[in-house]
């Protein structure tokens, strides 16, 4: 994944070398632009006979569906929303917002498609219905990996090895997806990758203040302390009680005045504490389900963190999911780290804030990468199960240049983005946005299990039961649903 931090750094330097000149010219006209579904206009001025990819893109046949539509079901959010579809663009449009509309513009041109946008609030109670009766009803689906998973489970989508021109293997597919997602006789579902920058934008990272940190003599910079592979939890604690007690507070107590080494949410660091020990919460083994998440480390490391959390007396825990509360006092400068998903950099933008963005601290030594929660609200492509073998070329032939045009330039776009919401621009965050995206987890068991918030459940009660003795109370019940869902998708059985 070299090439994609080289391409982020080259977009960077092109970015700096022309905004010394906005200021000097008056605001561009809004330019006219063709709606997304109109095939005949070449917004590029590139040849349609050639083959739509790079030399190093994908190898897709040159077609010409003569304006069918192409029809995507996605839901009604935002940012989910926007990672895939752009109406419009002006004057005001973000390089990130053209780029997306840009891809879909192509894809009309080449393939002389009119794509189709079908945005719900609740995509996912189309999918039963439209599984059930005829073909073909939508291309595309769009969804919430949760709710994709359990649609999944039903039966309801197609097996993405069966989509010719898709290759699982490329760069601009994610390898760890596919393989936590495939099911114990080998079928593949529901898929995801560099198609969608919320890949990225729903990981979990630590942001951290760079003016507290840069105030205390004698701190190395966080930046070379996951370079050196020394990011590790128990460095991450000596650094949030050496800033606590550095800072400022009104020894109150509370997130609205006082101060704190560090500030998290339900949602945030005791739910990436699991995968900071290298452990996932299921997997497919011998032939039959285990539950990783239960081992002497992870037991240690909840320990370790309900310890940091309840006892330290430096660190303050929202006991909710919503990123909001934690804002204020970041940007005031009362928290010194806090965490959450990267695409939460939008929330900071406008803020006389400097600011960087590291991944999750490993737990310890033994724990190869830096590995990244993406959060179950995340983005999955499906197909649906009925459709036929001859419109799966086509929208095997769509998916796989949606990924590669994410890859090669909407993807280091985002990373751009997501740098333009710092007061200073800060560009070893790239290099930590890289390490982020190669090592995004993507848990099974964590988007559709039983078993998926114990451990965070486990951090935020620190009296609870422990993790071994919550996973024994509903371990069977567990196994038992991933068998009669996950591995009965490789019987062939299906809801009806």
């Amino acid at each position: 994944m070299k090439k994609l931090i080289l391409r982020a750094f080259l977009l960077l330097l092109t970015l700096l070398m022309v905004i010394p000149f906005a200021g000097c010219q008056e605001t561009p006209a809004p330019q006219e632009t063709s709606p997304v579904t109109d095939p005949d206009t070449d917004p590029t001025g590139s040849d349609p006979e050639t083959d739509p990819g790079a030399e190093d893109g994908p190898n897709l046949p040159v077609k010409n569906y003569g304006g069918d539509e192409f029809t995507i079901l996605m839901r009604a959010l935002e940012e989910y929303t926007e990672d895939v579809y752009v109406e419009s663009i002006g004057a005001n449009s973000t390089s990130l917002e053209r780029a997306v509309y840009q891809r879909l513009k192509d894809l009309a041109y080449y393939y002389n498609l009119i794509i189709d946008p079908v945005i719900k609030e609740r995509p996912r109670d189309e999918v039963p219905a439209a599984a059930k009766s005829g073909t073909d009803g939508y291309d595309l689906v769009i969804e919430h990996a949760g709710f994709t998973l359990s649609c999944a489970a039903s039966g309801y989508y197609y097996d993405w090895n069966d989509l010719p021109y898709v290759d699982l293997e490329a760069d601009w597919w994610n390898s760890a997806a596919a393989e936590t997602m495939t099911t114990p006789g080998g079928k593949l579902y529901t898929m995801v990758g560099d198609i969608s920058y919320m890949s990225v934008g729903a990981s979990i990272c630590m942001f951290f203040n760079k003016g507290l940190l840069g105030d205390v003599e004698d701190l190395e910079s966080p930046y070379d302390l996951v370079r050196s592979k020394e990011w590790l939890f128990d460095k991450f604690e000596e650094y949030v009680i050496t800033m606590d007690a550095n800072m400022d507070g009104d020894a109150t107590g509370t997130l609205e005045t006082d101060s704190f080494g560090y500030g998290t949410g339900w949602w945030a660091g005791p739910s990436q504490l699991l995968h900071s020990t290298g452990y996932r919460t299921i997997a497919w083994k011998n032939d039959d389900w285990k539950f990783p998440l239960d081992n002497d480390t992870t037991t240690e490391a909840v320990f370790d963190m309900r310890d940091l959390l309840w006892n330290s007396g430096a660190c303050y825990a929202v006991d909710t999911q919503e990123f909001d509360a934690l804002i204020k006092p970041f940007t005031e400068g009362r928290l010194a780290f806090t965490d959450g998903r990267v695409a939460h950099a939008r929330k900071f933008a406008g803020e006389d804030l400097s600011y960087g963005i590291l991944p999750w601290p490993k737990y310890n030594k033994k724990v190869r990468e830096y590995y990244a929660t993406v959060d179950g609200g995340t983005n999955l492509f499906s197909v649906m199960r009925n459709t036929t073998a001859e419109n799966a070329e086509r929208i095997s032939i769509v998916l796989e240049f949606l990924a590669y045009e994410g890859y090669d330039k909407v993807v280091p776009l985002y990373y751009e983005t997501v740098l333009s919401y710092q007061y200073l621009k800060d560009e070893d965050s790239i290099e930590m946005l890289q390490i982020i995206h190669d090592n995004c987890v993507f848990d099974l068991g964590y988007f559709y299990s039983p078993v998926s918030s114990l451990v965070h459940e486990s951090v935020m009660d620190p009296t609870g039961p422990s993790l071994s003795t919550a996973l024994g109370e509903i371990e069977e019940a567990a196994r038992e649903e991933l068998y009669n869902t996950w591995n009965k998708l490789d019987e062939g059985l299906v809801e009806e």
